[in-house]
């Protein structure tokens, strides 16, 4: 019963989409008030009809309802309940609906926007435009991705949730994600909207606050990732540049530049093209991102789909939403009148900071697709990794970093007075430190003092204006935002520079009282043994970790063989504080009393954690103050 429940679910949604885009377009009355009052009911019930959907196939995991295909595919009778919610979006077909559902939610919160309602127009075109976007994926749900499909007669045991994705991280991981993903259609559905009714920068002002919110989701989304990707790959990397990765990373710099192009176009009416333009790529990058780990063009660990169908489709959803948006705005952007920027005004700093970001995505995009359009024109295979992403990527990030601190300092419409004194004496502090640290680490090359020297470089500019103005609570407070997200920016740029210009990565094999040395570090094997998980027998190495004669810590990585994948998962020891961490994950026994061992020593890692919370935080509190200055408005 629950999977034709489910049915009927999806197939309403699917009906209210179309309805809350076709009312949106006037199909159905004139009057404004008619119209919002109708797609608001509307939007509610198809928010309503998906939660029911979702519940429903929650439901047939918990019950472990094999007579559902894709529970079958997906789960078994031994999987623990936490991992069982986690395969509702573990596969395609579920995570498909967890992304439709969470646009459903964007949507449904755009509607309730008090804000909004003062530009009925824009209200009423962006809430159709996001109804349209739901009808696409709904289709393409029904159409090629049912989850309720029944499995006819239905097995006694399913195959369960890939090994890899049995993860408390992956509980967080993928919502998170997809939140960030989803929620960049609300400004491009703004944008849109703003180019066919108002077509002026009032858009702006709306925008911001969901771009923001929307940014802090990928934010997060992409830490959790790279964190999971650390402790439970068994490498000790923290990103891959797997193509999957730049996906998500390639919408972020994105709307990064758009969070910043947004501040100028609602504080001075310019920019507004610009802004536009980037509200519709960053959300066309998203698509791309889910047409990559969909359509079954990647072998990753993050694809799910192999059907070329699915892909066609998406890649269909892509050209008709993204080429629509384009040609719109190419007929409909006003040319604005010539604006005279000076070199060192806010403006102009802001501006070329959103060329370098854009121009980081470009890159990425480059690395990421290149192989795949060759591929498809039997031009031949190539692989693009991280020696070509970690070199051209510096090129534009090297000038952003400077001129992010630089950009603190200006002001707006003119010149900035006493610009070169204002920020000498944080470059001689930035400078000093660099060296400092080169000091206390060991001289490693030209690149890692650059790269540190402009991680100091942006915490301190970040701090800055918070010390000149202690004495002003209002601008004080306006500017923590900022703040929190140039001094996260700064300290995630110092955990990456530090640990991989002083990491130590270190192979050796090991017999039971054996010691191996990492840096300052002894690991010592005392034990090999095994253990049985819920769902899986481990073999565990147990490792005494020792610096000078002083014992530190003793940790159990772990070789897991799961009841449904003879293929072995590896699961690391980690020691770690604020200032290194120690990794060890368990090779293969070699024979003779002896195992292989993957020891690491990486120095000042989580500041590349540490910093993303930071920059979270800063774009919480903005869209908190921004709520709080649009209720005084009202």
């Amino acid at each position: 019963m629950i999977p034709e429940l489910g049915q009927v679910f999806l197939v309403a949604a699917l009906a209210s989409a179309l309805l809350q885009f076709l009312g949106g377009i006037g199909l159905f009355s004139r009057k404004n008030e008619n119209i919002e009052a109708f797609i608001e009911r509307i939007t509610m019930f198809q928010t309503f009809s998906l939660l029911i959907c979702f519940g429903l196939l929650t439901t047939a995991f918990l019950q472990d309802d094999f007579s559902v295909l894709y529970v079958a595919s997906n789960s078994n009778t031994a999987l623990p309940f936490a991992y069982k919610i986690a395969a509702v979006w573990g596969g395609h077909e579920g995570s498909l609906l967890l992304w439709v559902l969470i646009l459903s939610i964007w949507t449904f919160l755009l509607s309730k926007d008090r804000a909004l309602k003062s530009s009925p127009d824009l209200r009423i075109q962006s809430l159709s435009i996001l109804g349209l976007i739901s009808f696409g994926f709904l289709l393409f749900i029904l159409y090629t991705s049912n989850p309720f499909e029944r499995l006819l007669p239905s097995p006694i045991q399913g195959r369960g949730l890939n090994p890899l994705l049995q993860d408390p991280a992956l509980v967080i991981h993928p919502p998170t994600l997809y939140a960030g993903y989803v929620g960049l259609a609300v400004p491009f559905s703004l944008a849109v909207s703003s180019l066919l009714t108002v077509n002026n920068h009032q858009w702006a002002m709306h925008a911001r606050t969901w771009t923001v919110l929307s940014w802090v989701f990928l934010t997060g989304g992409i830490a959790l990732g790279s964190w999971w990707a650390y402790y439970e790959l068994g490498w000790g990397g923290w990103w891959f540049w797997d193509p999957v990765e730049n996906a998500s990373l390639m919408p972020w710099f994105l709307a990064t530049a758009l969070m910043h192009s947004l501040i100028v176009t609602e504080k001075r009416g310019i920019f507004n093209g610009f802004s536009t333009l980037l509200a519709i790529t960053a959300f066309s990058l998203s698509l791309l991102g889910t047409f990559l780990v969909r359509s079954g063009v990647l072998i990753s660990v993050h694809s799910f789909a192999s059907d070329p169908q699915r892909g066609l489709f998406i890649l269909g959803l892509l050209a008709f939403f993204s080429g629509s948006a384009l040609i719109i705005y190419s007929i409909k952007q006003k040319k604005n009148k010539q604006e005279k920027l000076h070199p060192l005004s806010r403006e102009s700093l802001l501006l070329l900071n959103n060329v370098f970001l854009c121009a980081s995505a470009g890159l990425v995009l480059i690395g990421t697709v290149y192989p795949l359009i060759l591929e498809m024109l039997d031009l031949g295979k190539i692989s693009v990794g991280p020696p070509y992403f970690n070199f051209v990527i510096l090129f534009p990030f090297i000038p952003l970093l400077f001129s992010i601190g630089v950009a603190v300092f200006s002001n707006w419409s003119n010149d900035s007075k006493n610009l070169i004194n204002k920020v000498s004496p944080i470059i001689l502090i930035a400078l000093m430190l660099g060296f400092a640290f080169t000091f206390i680490y060991g001289w490693d090359s030209l690149l890692t003092l650059i790269g540190v020297f402009l991680a100091l470089w942006t915490i301190l500019t970040g701090i800055s204006p918070l010390i000149k103005n202690r004495y002003s609570i209002n601008k004080s407070t306006n500017i923590i935002p900022m703040m929190l997200g140039h001094i996260g920016l700064g300290i995630m740029i110092l955990g990456i520079t530090v640990t991989s210009s002083y990491g130590i990565t270190f192979d050796d094999s090991m017999n039971i009282e054996q010691t191996s040395t990492v840096g300052d570090y002894e690991f010592k094997l005392t034990e090999i043994g095994k253990r049985n998980g819920p769902n899986y027998l481990a073999q565990y190495a147990s490792i005494e970790i020792s610096k000078d004669g002083q014992y530190v810590e003793t940790v159990y990585p772990e070789k897991r063989v799961y009841d449904t994948s003879s293929m072995p998962m590896t699961e690391a020891g980690i020691e770690a504080n604020l200032f290194r961490d120690l990794f060890i994950a368990v090779g293969e026994d070699i024979g003779g009393g002896s195992w292989s061992m993957h020891l690491q020593y990486k120095p000042l890692l989580r500041l590349i954690w540490y910093g993303p919370i930071i920059m979270i935080l800063g774009g919480l509190i903005r869209v908190f103050l921004g709520k709080k200055q649009t209720e005084r408005h009202q």
